[in-house]
């Protein structure tokens, strides 16, 4: 359950923001060798903002990212005690905001003035499928975090069994 959460909520943004960041960094130092000329030059078409996404939200997803993955270490170990409730709370949370967040842009008619691409059907559908996977991997986390033996292992030892609490008060 920790490590699906882990692939869904940290390393995926993380990748996302990565890829978005490399692209940039591509972009930026594209440079045209002319034939004759001993110097490069730079494209006069750089500086465009081709993902959509603003700096502001990369952080915002990179900061959750690594905040996850610093939860799910210490959920990992088990230690502190506390850290289980955290776990499902950081997993509700970052559950809904998927949500929000894949279901706005499902929701919206698309900007005529933007254009039209082929493009939009291949996001509809990788929203569709990262909201379906991130319900599944939310609930499989609660339900199995709140299992008897995730519960001993976070309180750190299991409890008697109530059959034999009766014999020894005989």
């Amino acid at each position: 359950a920790i490590l699906a959460s882990v692939m869904l909520f940290s390393l995926l943004p993380l990748m996302q923001v990565a890829m978005i960041a490399l692209i940039r960094y591509r972009l930026q130092s594209a440079s045209l060798p002319i034939p004759g000329e001993s110097e490069p030059v730079t494209p006069m078409a750089v500086g465009g903002a081709f993902s959509g996404v603003s700096d502001l939200s990369l952080t915002t997803q990179a900061v959750l990212g690594i905040l996850f993955l610093g939860i799910a270490v210490c959920a990992w170990r088990g230690r502190p005690t506390w850290i289980r409730f955290v776990m499902l709370a950081s997993v509700v949370v970052l559950t809904l905001v998927t949500i929000v967040f894949s279901v706005a842009p499902l929701v919206t008619a698309p900007e005529l003035s933007g254009g039209i691409d082929s493009g939009e059907a291949l996001r509809d559908v990788l929203l569709s499928g990262r909201l379906l996977l991130s319900v599944l991997v939310a609930l499989y986390v609660v339900w199995y975090v709140n299992r008897g033996p995730a519960r001993a292992y976070y309180r750190g030892y299991y409890l008697t069994h109530p059959d034999e609490t009766a014999t020894e008060r005989r």
